[in-house]
């Protein structure tokens, strides 16, 4: 194996063109080339290096240092003849070594090389490829680089190696060589004890072993160490194994060619797929239901896009195969609706936030880091309108190996990997099964049966497009078979353009049809309903068709609109009926709207959502914090789609208000980059320079919440200055306060004393965004007197902004003043307030689903278990995990005027690994495996 000079998997080696290892020099040395070979052949800045190696504290790590050492290693590696540079790079260096020239890439390889032949029934293969990357294995990876950046990667590739290790324990199995399983997950159980994936795996090879009782055994086991650990039970896999051991369940004597059980991840979360998107009968669908099962499981298809003209089912069908899939996917199945979006940079955004990424960095890399060791299965909505976005969603898709997408689109995506699959209408028996059941619901009483030549010629003329189908068959209150035929060949003679396909011709048709049944006044409204993007409630229909004649009447055109099938509507929502149109439907509408009538309609529709947004605004400083975020969720899409229009048809002002209004929506949320995008856009054009002021500062909040601090403090400035030359007294306080935030969040205490001072006497002159900024204020002067270890004068200002965030009933102040709350309490040796402070806070951010602030808070209790006396030292590398993967889901650091004691964090860590040993690592990983409900549980066992 000398032809892999870079060797981690065990203590750094560099080996020369003999095999022999060469001196790299110093620690220092050694842990330099370490933080390179963990990125090699990607550029990690100097900041990064620095960081990585001299640590927090930077004692010794200067610019120069860093220089010297590079320096020398390369004289090292040239020296030796190791076949590697490492390249200059702007803003640092690059170490560049050939493929396959570091063991961690061999092992990690030759897994996924054994995982995908394992999947395709090809256990040669797969054991092959297994003994081969397992042997690179020589102990704890980077074992003489004791950094936390390597601990980091040292645990990533154990994952890595457990799953070789599993691999080859159900290669054991499927060979019927149980007992040698036994043996090999009883030694990963006892290192690994609260991994579920091989406990899992130990009772399946018990049983099969013929130890059914020990099988039993080993669940209870598990059971009894994460309860007592964790405070969980063992997830619904696990649960679900144990119940089949109970049956003797046949399913679990292995097959040959069967895939892999999916007891390689954590435990699988609840479904993705909306349970209200699956009502109703899919007729006619079974066996494309059946197949595209199967094609998700199997390893050399990663990417299915199922094809077919608009109306022929593609949305039910791939939502069905999601639901019938999902249990073999361990992290589930998530949908992702495209058709609300238009803009082809923002499918990658809205799949992150989908799987639970918060904007906050560059969307793409955080997907890929969170999805590329996921078991997931992602159904991306009608997708034909966004063209550009699919090379980034292929990548994904090769880069990812547990991942599988399903799309459904008109056309192809032509990507690399992409397997078709093209959805036909249904066949005529189908067709004609699906119009009799649609039929018999809408008129009870009669009978309508599959083979009665009229609906067999009916479905025939409707070319078994699904959609047209249930068109059809919602009319039989009026219309017999025979009479629809009659009144359908009208239609299609009349409408149908000869260069569209067939098929469109025949939806086009089946619609025209139904427009032609309305009466006037639904003529009238029906095409307006689609300047509405993901749905609406009643009174935004009344505001878009308010001077329309018989708008008056808005409920019973509503219900013809939904008798006809070209409305839908959830009569049960959160917040009254919501009602949609289908999206082709919405696209025909779309061409019935007059240029005049749209512009109308969308200007309606702009102040509509404007004004209920301003309606909003208030209520998310006060009690009604959580149903307030979840009204504005709701409508979201509209808002957005609202200040679009407002960019498009001269009118930013508008826009701007609905932006100031929404701020603080995005802010919790985590829609960063689409907030800062719109804000920026209404800034460089608004006309009103009181709009200017509040657009900028907007725009300012969320590029730094993004990190963006010169582009914030430019734009801050730029916004108080305006805001002080106009007279605008309730946006300065906003503006001028977030100069101090920048100088906070780069350690200029002084001038951040001195703006939020300012700020607090300006909020006086304001209005409720006063009040809030003087909460916040308050906060944020703690925290600089806590920097200056004044703890004292920081508790009483912190006390202060939990004081008046309590007497607004504000949940969104509270949370944030008690997490500096805590820190002073640690820093007093008050760990039982700080307990309760914590409590608190993680329940205020369950609420509103604030999982940024929840991070901070599960940090914080790591450093109290440590610190105090009756503290669980078991508990802190749980909480760290977990902490860890919820800023990871959140973007980064999204409160950046938080600052933690990062000293005490690093010492909490120190402290548990000590004491815990090898199992540190572990409780890491059982915190990262948690879902969030498992976190916010774990937070707030006493």
């Amino acid at each position: 194996m000398s032809e892999v000079p870079f060797r981690v998997l065990g203590p750094i080696e560099v080996l020369d063109a003999t095999g022999a290892p060469i001196d790299v020099g110093s620690p220092r040395h050694r842990e330099t080339l370490a933080a390179l070979a963990v990125d090699a052949g990607r550029v990690v800045s100097t900041d990064m290096l620095l960081d990585r190696v001299w640590g927090e504290t930077g004692r010794g790590g200067t610019l120069a240092n860093l220089q010297a050492v590079i320096s020398r290693l390369r004289a090292r590696l040239r020296d030796a003849g190791v076949p590697a540079e490492i390249v200059t790079a702007p803003p640092g260096y690059r170490l560049e070594i050939p493929d396959g020239a570091l063991d961690a890439d061999r092992l990690t390889a030759g897994v996924e090389r054994a995982r995908e032949a394992l999947g395709a029934g090809d256990e040669p293969t797969a054991r092959t490829a297994l003994e081969r990357a397992l042997a690179w294995w020589r102990g704890e990876p980077f074992a003489d680089v004791p950094q936390p950046f390597a601990r980091a990667e040292a645990l990533r590739l154990e994952g890595v190696r457990l799953t070789g290790e599993e691999l080859a324990a159900e290669l054991d199995l499927r060979a019927g060589h149980a007992a040698g399983a036994v043996a090999r997950l009883q030694e990963l159980a006892a290192q690994h004890p609260l991994r579920e994936s091989v406990r899992g795996q130990l009772m399946r090879a018990l049983y099969l072993a013929g130890r059914q009782a020990d099988a039993l055994e080993e669940y209870g086991a598990l059971r009894t160490r994460l309860v007592e650990d964790l405070g969980v039970d063992p997830g619904p896999a696990v649960q679900r194994l144990y119940q089949q051991i109970l049956e003797q369940d046949p399913a679990l004597r292995p097959a040959a060619a069967a895939p892999m059980a999916t007891l390689t991840s954590k435990p699988k979360p609840p479904s993705g797929i909306p349970s209200t998107l699956l009502l109703g009968d899919l007729v006619g669908r079974d066996r494309d239901v059946d197949y595209l099962v199967g094609l998700l499981r199997a390893p050399t298809s990663r990417l299915v896009t199922v094809t077919g003209v608009g109306g022929c089912g593609k949305t039910r069908v791939a939502l069905a195969v999601a639901s019938a899939a999902e249990e073999h996917f361990a992290d589930g199945a998530v949908l992702v609706p495209l058709a609300p979006l238009r803009d082809q940079t923002a499918v990658i955004p809205a799949i992150a936030h989908a799987v639970g990424v918060a904007e906050g960095g560059d969307p793409f890399a955080a997907l890929l880091d969170l999805l590329r060791d996921r078991e997931q299965l992602l159904l991306l909505d009608n997708a034909e309108h966004l063209v550009d976005a699919w090379p980034e969603v292929a990548t994904l898709a090769a880069a990812c190996p547990g991942l599988r997408i399903l799309v459904t689109s008109r056309t192809p995506l032509r990507v690399r990997g992409e397997v078709l699959y093209p959805l036909t209408p249904l066949d005529q028996h189908a067709a004609a099964e699906l119009f009799v059941t649609r039929a018999a619901a809408v008129a009870t009483g009669r009978a309508f049966v599959p083979d009665d030549p009229d609906v067999v010629q009916l479905v025939h003329r409707l070319a078994g497009i699904p959609l047209a189908i249930e068109l059809a068959a919602a009319r039989v209150r009026l219309l017999a078979p025979a009479a629809m035929l009659a009144r359908l060949d009208e239609v299609m003679a009349a409408e149908g353009a000869r260069d569209l396909p067939p098929r469109q011709r025949t939806m086009r048709a089946a619609i025209d049809w139904s427009f032609e049944l309305l009466s006037p006044a639904e003529q009238a409204a029906f095409p307006r309903l689609a300047v509405f993007v993901g749905g609406f409630g009643l009174d935004a229909a009344a505001a878009v068709l308010a001077d329309l004649d018989g708008g008056g009447n808005l409920l019973a055109l509503l219900d013809a609109l939904v008798e006809q099938s070209l409305l839908i509507v959830d009569p049960h929502g959160a917040l009254g009926p919501r009602f949609r149109l289908l999206e082709p439907v919405a696209q025909y509408a779309l061409t019935r709207l007059s240029a005049d009538d749209e512009r109308v309609a969308r200007d309606a529709h702009l102040r509509h959502f404007t004004g209920l947004a301003a309606h909003y605004e208030p209520s998310l400083r006060g009690p009604g914090t959580v149903e307030t975020l979840a009204g504005i969720e709701l409508e979201h899409a509209n808002m957005v789609a609202a200040i679009e229009w407002s960019l498009v048809s001269g009118q930013p002002d508008l826009g701007g208000w609905l932006g100031w209004h929404l701020w603080l929506f995005w802010w919790v949320r985590g829609a960063l980059r689409e907030g800062r995008r719109l804000m920026e856009a209404v800034h460089e054009v608004a006309t009103d320079d009181l709009i200017r002021v509040r657009a900028g500062a907007v725009a300012a909040a969320l590029a730094f919440a993004q990190g963006d601090l010169a582009f914030a403090r430019e734009q801050w400035t730029t916004s108080s200055d305006l805001a002080r030359r106009i007279g605008d007294v309730d946006g300065l306080p906003y503006a001028y306060g977030g100069i101090g935030l920048v100088a906070l969040a780069e350690d200029d205490l002084d001038s951040a004393v001195a703006v939020f001072d300012e700020t607090i006497a300006l909020t006086e002159s304001a209005g409720l965004e006063g009040e809030w900024l003087w909460t916040l204020s308050h906060v944020w002067l703690g925290t600089v007197e806590l920097l200056r270890g004044e703890a004292d004068r920081a508790a009483s200002l912190v006390d202060d902004a939990v004081a008046a965030g309590r007497r607004r009933h504000d949940p969104l102040a509270v949370y944030i003043a008690l997490f500096t709350a805590v820190q002073v309490s640690v820093v007093r040796g008050d760990f039982r307030r700080a307990r309760d402070q914590i409590a608190e806070g993680v329940r205020l951010s369950q609420e509103t689903r604030d999982h940024a602030n929840l991070a901070y808070l599960l940090e914080a209790l790591a450093v109290v278990e440590s610190l105090d006396r009756d503290g669980d030292l078991a508990r802190v590398g749980v909480l760290r995990g977990a902490a860890a993967e919820l800023r990871a889901g959140a973007g980064g650091n999204v409160y950046g005027y938080y600052r933690p004691d990062e000293a005490l964090i690093e010492q909490a860590s120190a402290t548990a690994r000590a004491s815990r040993g090898p199992s540190y690592d572990e409780d890491m990983a059982a915190g990262r495996a948690l879902d969030v409900a498992a976190m916010e549980a774990l937070a707030l066992r006493d």
